[in-house]
């Protein structure tokens, strides 16, 4: 006997409809989202007002930024001020300094000048036309280089010439040890002067003024220079013999 297969049977449920319940959801949300939104408006506006100044702390704060650049502008023309103040303290220091310098040079030139005299009046006078060594100054240059001077003069009376040859020999120290230099070994050459010799020549009435610029090596420092006059003159040949402290350079 045939099986007859019937139609499937799907089980039902009357649900009921409810509209107002679906909306009330959907607005309680949309006022859970409005609610949100002016409460993070309101927190935002409350924390600009919290931290914005008024008018009267805007305004004080001006007030001391002012006052503060004034000091600031007032110290720095205190600190001007005292600049020009230590520089021209400096520059008189100075001044000062190299005045006693000349003095104590011409003081020396002065001494060096009686003990020639003294030896030109004694018995055994080896210096009869007086040859003496006046000023002797070394002052700074740039580059290194410092410009030495000396007179070399003549103090017996008559206006005769004196013409001889100058031995001029720096002595100093350097590696821990006593060193000789001939003055043109340190003497710069120039383009518009013959070089200087090892004998320098002179040629005076009066005095003669020795002058040129020097480069002391590296690692030597000047003590004194050891100095020789030697005349040309047959009849008298001697030699006067000095020795120089090294001044202080200007």
């Amino acid at each position: 006997m045939a099986k007859v297969k019937g139609s499937p049977v799907y089980r039902l449920q009357v649900v009921p409809h409810r509209p107002l319940k679906s909306a009330l959801i959907i607005g309680g949300i949309a006022l859970l989202v409005v609610a949100a939104l002016i409460g993070t408006y309101e927190y935002a506006e409350n924390k600009a007002s919290s931290e914005r100044l008024t008018l009267q702390q805007a305004q004080d704060l001006r007030a001391q930024l002012a006052k503060a650049t004034e000091e600031i502008a007032e110290l720095r023309r205190e600190q001007t001020k005292y600049q020009v103040s230590a520089e021209v303290d400096r520059q008189a220091g100075e001044d000062v300094r190299k005045k006693v310098l000349d003095l104590r040079e011409e003081n020396a030139a002065l001494q060096r000048d009686i003990d020639v005299l003294r030896i030109m009046t004694s018995d055994k006078n080896k210096n009869p036309k007086g040859i003496s060594f006046g000023v002797f100054s070394v002052s700074s240059l740039p580059d290194s280089k410092h410009q030495l001077k000396l007179v070399v003069q003549k103090l017996a009376e008559g206006d005769d010439e004196f013409t001889g040859q100058l031995r001029f020999m720096v002595v100093g120290q350097r590696d821990g040890q006593e060193a000789k230099i001939s003055l043109h070994e340190l003497a710069v050459a120039k383009a518009d002067t013959e070089p200087m010799t090892e004998s320098i020549p002179l040629n005076f009435k009066f005095f003669q003024n020795l002058e040129t610029e020097i480069v002391l090596p590296a690692g030597f420092t000047p003590v004194r220079v050891e100095l020789a006059v030697k005349s040309d003159s047959v009849r008298n040949s001697a030699v006067v013999e000095a020795q120089l402290e090294w001044p202080e350079i200007k």
